[in-house]
């Protein structure tokens, strides 16, 4: 009787980094549980957002570096989910994919910083680029219960990426929405900005996931 051997693929690791994630939103919890709250609802809480604004408070601070990490984590963790998912051969690591969107995300943030002392424009681009950040924040914290679903019940790619664009696009109209002076002042730069900075990589995701 030939014996036949089985593979099984694990996913113990998503596990592990959903468990992580829940560790950090329970830190985050107790050390600022009232700037966990704002960051949940700051699409419905434009007060938030201006108040950190205005505070402008270090990137450095323990509940900043704990809610950036769970950022890149759920981030990292859907791109992964959809690309393995969707693409015949994907055979990449987590770990490459989160370093990628670090990566991606550490560049990104160092060129418009850059930008922003070289024009001397700090002043008037802080509340713009706060609201860019803090919105980010918040879809994270809005996909990780999904991703559990996504994982655990409801495995539909079409309605997973369905989902995190209209979060997006909501950002996005929330944006230009509170920022409606800055933008139309700087119109032509604001489009070539948010064309090549945050358009172009969610086109080139999508693609590569419904190829």
């Amino acid at each position: 009787m030939e014996i036949l051997q089985r593979n099984f693929v694990s996913t113990d690791w998503i596990t592990l980094v959903f468990l992580v994630g829940l560790v950090m939103i329970a830190l985050m919890k107790l050390y600022k549980p009232q700037l966990l709250l704002g960051y949940s609802i700051a699409f419905f809480s434009q007060g938030f957002i201006e108040s950190r604004s205005s505070k402008n408070p270090s990137v450095f601070t323990v509940f900043h570096v704990l809610i950036f990490l769970f950022s890149l984590l759920i981030y990292s963790l859907t791109i992964h989910l959809l690309l393995a998912n969707n693409i015949a051969g994907f055979n990449f690591s987590f770990l490459y994919t989160f370093l990628f969107v670090t990566g991606f995300i550490l560049t990104k943030y160092i060129l418009v910083k850059l930008i922003v002392l070289t024009l001397d424009i700090e002043e008037d681009t802080r509340y713009f680029l706060f609201s860019k950040t803090g919105y980010l924040y918040a879809i994270s914290l809005w996909l990780y219960p999904i991703l559990v679903l996504y994982q655990y019940w409801y495995s539909n790619s079409r309605v997973l990426i369905i989902y995190m664009l209209l979060l997006l696009a909501f950002r996005g109209f929330l944006i230009a929405k509170n920022n409606k002076k800055l933008i139309f002042n700087h119109f032509f730069y604001f489009i070539l900005y948010f064309c090549t900075l945050e358009l172009a990589p969610l086109l080139i995701i999508y693609k590569t996931t419904t190829i």
